[in-house]
C-alpha cells in the first residue's frame, strides 16, 4: 500500500508558500518581542535567568507546535490538525496540572519582586506557625527559605501566592530570668543595666544587640524576667557560638543566678 500526499493545484502552491511565510514571519517577531520582554524583566532582577530560560523553552516549543499544525492546515486544508492538538493539549493540562499550576505560581512570584536572598516572613493559609527566613532560590516547582540557622524548607510556589509575606530581620530573641535577692539594687535602673551589662557582652560577639527592643514579662523584688534582641553579622548563625553568648551572659550576670533560653523570633 503506498500513501499519497493530496495532490495541491500548481496556482495554490504560491499563495500557500506566501500564508505560511506570513505566519511565520508574524510568530517569529511575536517570538522576538516575548522573549526581549522577559529578558528585560531578568536584566531587571524582576525574574531570575533561570525563570527567563524556562519560559523562552516553553515559548520555542508553542512556536514550534503552532508553526507545525498550521503548515499541516494550509496543505491538506482539514481542520484535523486542530483537533489533534487541542486533545493533546487537553491531555497535557490533565497529566500535567499540578506542574502547571506551581509553574505558573512560579512566574507570579517572580512578577511580586521577592528578589532572592531577601529575609521574609511567610504567613500561610491555615497554619498558626509563620516562616522565617531568607529566600534562597525561586525554583519553577516549589520556593527554598533558609532560616537563621541555616535549615531550608520547601514551600510550594502555588502556596506561597496565597500566603502573607512581609519584610522580616533575621534575630534571635533571648529570655533572661534574673534573680534580684542579692542584687536588686543593682539592677533598679532597667535602661542602665541593659546598656551597660548586656551591650558591654554582646560587643565581643557575632551579634549586635538591639537596645531599642526590650520586654519585660515580669518583674517583682525577687525576680527579672526580659527578652532581648540579638541581630547577627552573618547568617547562619553556628549554634556554637550562640552558646558562647548565653554561657558569657551566664557567667557575666552570675551573681543573679541567670537562667537563659532562646526564644521564638
Amino acid at each position: 500500500m503506498v500513501l499519497r500526499l493530496p495532490q495541491l493545484p500548481s496556482l495554490l502552491i504560491p499563495s500557500l508558500i506566501i500564508q505560511l511565510t506570513l505566519f511565520i514571519g508574524i510568530i517569529v517577531i511575536i517570538r522576538f518581542l516575548i522573549a526581549w520582554f522577559v529578558s528585560t524583566l531578568a536584566s531587571r532582577g524582576a525574574i531570575s535567568s533561570s525563570a527567563r530560560a524556562v519560559i523562552i523553552k516553553i515559548l520555542d516549543i508553542l512556536v514550534i507546535i503552532s508553526v507545525a499544525t498550521v503548515t499541516v492546515h494550509l496543505i491538506t486544508a482539514s481542520l484535523t490538525p486542530y483537533i489533534v492538538t487541542a486533545i493533546i493539549g487537553i491531555l497535557v493540562l490533565v497529566l500535567f496540572y499540578h506542574e502547571i499550576k506551581e509553574f505558573t505560581a512560579f512566574i507570579t512570584v517572580h512578577l511580586q519582586h521577592y528578589a532572592r536572598g531577601s529575609w521574609v516572613e511567610i504567613k500561610i493559609p491555615n497554619m498558626n506557625a509563620s516562616i522565617k527566613g531568607k529566600l534562597v532560590d525561586i525554583q519553577p516547582f516549589n520556593s527554598i527559605i533558609e532560616d537563621i540557622h541555616g535549615n531550608r524548607v520547601y514551600i510550594a510556589n502555588s502556596l506561597l501566592v496565597n500566603s502573607l509575606i512581609k519584610e522580616y530581620r533575621p534575630n534571635v530573641l533571648l529570655k533572661i530570668q534574673l534573680s534580684l535577692n542579692s542584687g536588686a539594687s543593682n539592677a533598679g535602673n532597667l535602661s542602665d543595666f541593659i546598656s551597660n551589662k548586656l551591650r558591654e557582652i554582646v560587643s565581643n560577639s557575632p551579634f549586635r544587640l538591639d537596645e531599642d527592643y526590650l520586654h519585660v514579662l515580669s518583674l517583682n523584688r525577687e525576680v527579672l524576667v526580659f527578652t532581648v534582641r540579638l541581630i547577627p553579622f552573618s547568617t547562619p548563625v553556628r549554634t556554637s557560638d550562640l552558646l558562647k553568648v548565653m554561657t558569657y551572659i551566664r557567667d557575666t550576670l552570675s551573681e543573679y543566678s541567670p537562667n537563659i533560653e532562646v526564644s521564638e523570633a
